[in-house]
């Protein structure tokens, strides 16, 4: 290698090993700090107060509403299910999110098929924290359409 080729290699891994990215452009610990400072502080509360916690017969009340209010005017189609089960589990999440319950987390599962008298079964699991996480169920059908939507309500600590 002559001196000029040294050189221009010199540049290229000094243009590529700058503090604060990487070779795929992603951001290091240097580019973290700023954000160190919006944290807040954790404060070990492993339990829910009383008045605060997830109450599975209000969820299963809103799911019911949503579900209720949501299929009542339609019917089945296959191209349909896809979109109607995302805006179904969407609309769940907001309701529940807006009851106030403060540190948890909520995951929603909205099972939808055509009703032709048939039987399902629908199964989950999930490990909970009995003290403090806990689901609701429940399941609505009209002439052409059946779902069954479960909210998991898991506290965040």
């Amino acid at each position: 290698m002559d001196v000029k080729s040294k050189k221009r290699f010199a540049s290229k891994v000094s243009k590529t090993t700058k503090p604060g990215f990487s070779d795929n452009h992603s951001v290091t610990s240097e580019k973290l700090i700023h954000n160190e400072s919006m944290r807040s502080e954790n404060t070990y509360q492993l339990h829910p107060e009383d008045d605060k916690k997830f109450k599975s017969y209000v969820v299963e009340g809103e799911m019911r509403r949503i579900l209720s209010e949501t299929l009542d005017r339609v019917d089945y189609k296959d191209s349909m299910g896809s979109a109607l089960t995302t805006d179904l589990a969407n609309d769940i999440k907001k309701a529940i999110q807006g009851l106030g319950w403060p540190r948890y987390k909520y995951v929603v599962q909205v099972v939808l098929g055509q009703n032709k008298n048939q039987s399902v079964q629908v199964g989950s699991r999930c490990l909970l924290d009995q003290a403090a996480d806990s689901f609701a169920c429940t399941s609505y059908k009209t002439k052409t359409i059946f779902a069954v939507a479960a909210c998991f309500g898991v506290y965040f600590d």
